[in-house]
């Protein structure tokens, strides 16, 4: 609204605000204040008032959703991205709730959490996997007789001395008969390791 159109309100005391407001609307198009801006702005000018912009107020001026505190949440949540609105908010120095405001309207961000995976593979998970897709890759190109030079391996850990389970020296017996005994005894210490080898001999 510029200095023209303010002398214009004032100098149409006598008109009501529609009768302001169209000739306002043809010269300002669709920068034009509505109706009830041009009724509250008639009212006071009737009343003596000569100017549009707002009475001084105290507190703070209104600046934590201008384009400089949005650009600093921006440059702090690109430093971290797991800070929080009110860690961001302290160094800022705005509100939480306008870095909120900042974050989730203006910057279109939201806070995603992380999504659970069964187990992140190491380097060696990572070779056994490509070791399998080569396989893979060699016996489509290949086809059976890739599967004949396989030599299948297995191992496992076997004890020297495994004692008999309970229910293995379970017995048949009389009701009158005496109640079989053993000795407790338990397994050994020393294991060995059982490696099996299978192979396709044509």
């Amino acid at each position: 609204m510029t200095i023209d159109h303010t002398l214009k309100l004032k100098l149409c005391d006598e008109k009501n605000p529609t009768e302001i407001h169209n000739p306002l609307q043809e010269v300002c198009g669709e920068s034009v204040v509505d109706r009830s801006t041009v009724s509250r702005w008639a009212s006071r000018f009737r009343e003596g008032r000569v100017s549009i912009q707002d009475d001084p107020r105290s507190g703070l001026p209104v600046t934590a959703t201008d384009d400089t505190s949005v650009v600093i949440v921006s440059t702090l949540l690109e430093e971290d991205r797991r800070k929080p609105c009110e860690e961001t908010a302290h160094e800022a120095y705005i509100s939480t709730a306008s870095v909120f405001r900042n974050v989730s309207q203006t910057l279109q961000k939201r806070k995603v959490a992380a999504m659970w995976v069964p187990h992140q593979l190491r380097e060696e998970k990572k070779a056994a996997r490509k070791r399998v897709a080569e396989m893979l890759r060699r016996y489509d190109a290949e086809g059976g007789q890739f599967l004949n030079r396989i030599v299948a391996t297995d191992e496992t850990w076997i004890r020297d001395f495994e004692p008999q389970l309970k229910s293995q020296s379970s017995q048949w017996k009389h009701a009158t008969s005496p109640r079989p005994k053993k000795c407790r005894r338990q397994q050994s210490k020393v294991k060995l390791i059982m490696i099996m080898l299978t192979a396709k001999i044509e």
